[in-house]
């Protein structure tokens, strides 16, 4: 018997070697690492506002951020999903390659068919409190990923922000293939071209004194050019979207904030006419000034815009001032309905009949 009972111990450790050598020979699947590309829309006209992200270049030189967020057999919209399988991810364009990569990197997780739905926004901010970008979603905290904008503390240092297109429920690819994000913008630009010009009646009345003779000359000088903004302070982007910017106001501490932006200082004409001239010279401009801003308010607290504009009226006759008058002018323009992300517009001012 105990002779059997050997046999059978042996006959049963061969049974198992050969399972263990049949589990070896089954195939690996083989690692599928996820690539991304990227493209900017051509939706906001040309500007020089700085911080601008206007191209394709322009991104490469910022870089993106990417949330990638693993839900399994479920889809996105099923789910109660974290940010966790891909955080905050840095996206860089390494440019010997010609291509876009980060670190580490990522691998399609889970069984063939598993889903996973990204989101990006450009530039990538670190997020360690500062500048423009200065947070966004907690790890691992549940719900759509979002970014949190604020309105910088100089014009000068302005940022622009851009959100993709999420890429929902992707899945791994038959062979390797990039995932690529569409950049649109998702602020506001005022204030990029201000022109100044006459009423045509003020026009009319100005040439009509000159023609008569009753003065030779009538000069309009801009002295000073400013603009102040009041704009939302700070908004929350989810980067959850349906191809819009899907922004809401942050209403704790200072809802509202201001900048000023001065356009001109000195002296220069914006209406002149004297005796023997063939027209009447008119108008004033000023370019690549812009500023961003959020296109969202929360209730109660409109955004505007304040002309601030100081000028002098001279009139004269055989070089001799007739009169010469100082004026300030104050004008301001509600916002709201008016701006739209990845628009810029415009101010113009027209000085009326006096």
């Amino acid at each position: 018997m105990q002779f059997k009972c050997r046999i059978v111990a042996v006959s049963l450790l061969a049974l198992l070697a050969a399972a263990s050598c049949a589990e070896l020979e089954q195939p690996v699947p083989e690692e599928t690492s996820i690539a991304f590309s990227a493209v900017v829309s051509g939706d906001m006209p040309a500007t020089r506002a700085s911080g601008m992200i206007s191209n394709d270049a322009d991104l490469q030189d910022e870089g993106f951020g990417v949330f990638g967020c693993y839900t399994g057999l479920h889809n996105y919209s099923e789910s109660d999903a974290s940010s966790s399988f891909m955080y905050n991810q840095q996206v860089e364009w390494v440019s010997g390659d010609s291509r876009w990569e980060y670190d580490p990197v990522k691998y399609w997780p889970g069984e063939e068919g598993h889903k996973v739905s990204f989101f990006a926004y450009a530039p990538y901010s670190a997020g360690d409190g500062t500048g423009c970008i200065p947070s966004y979603v907690r790890y691992q905290e549940k719900g759509d990923p979002w970014i949190m904008y604020r309105i910088a503390d100089n014009v000068d240092d302005q940022v622009d922000l851009l959100y993709a297109a999420p890429l929902l429920d992707q899945t791994r690819p038959a062979v390797n293939e990039r995932l690529e994000f569409n950049f649109k913008h998702a602020l506001a630009c005022v204030g990029e071209k201000v022109t100044l010009d006459c009423s045509d009646a003020l026009v009319t009345r100005q040439k009509s004194d000159v023609d008569a003779g009753t003065i030779d000359e009538a000069s309009y000088i801009l002295k000073s050019m400013k603009i102040k903004y009041v704009l939302t302070a700070k908004g929350r982007l989810n980067l959850w979207n349906k191809g819009v910017a899907n922004w809401t106001p942050i209403q704790s501490e200072d809802v509202l904030t201001t900048r000023t932006v001065t356009l001109f200082s000195g002296e220069t004409y914006f209406l002149h006419y004297k005796q023997g001239d063939s027209d009447v010279t008119k108008g004033w401009s000023d370019q690549d000034h812009g500023v961003f801003c959020i296109p969202v308010e929360a209730s109660g607290y409109p955004q505007k815009v304040i002309i601030e504009m100081d000028y002098k009226i001279l009139r004269s006759k055989g070089g001799a001032v007739v009169t010469e008058t100082d004026r300030s002018v104050s004008s301001e323009l509600l916002l709201q309905g008016r701006i739209q992300e990845g628009k810029t517009l415009d101010i113009n001012i027209t000085l009326t009949n006096e």
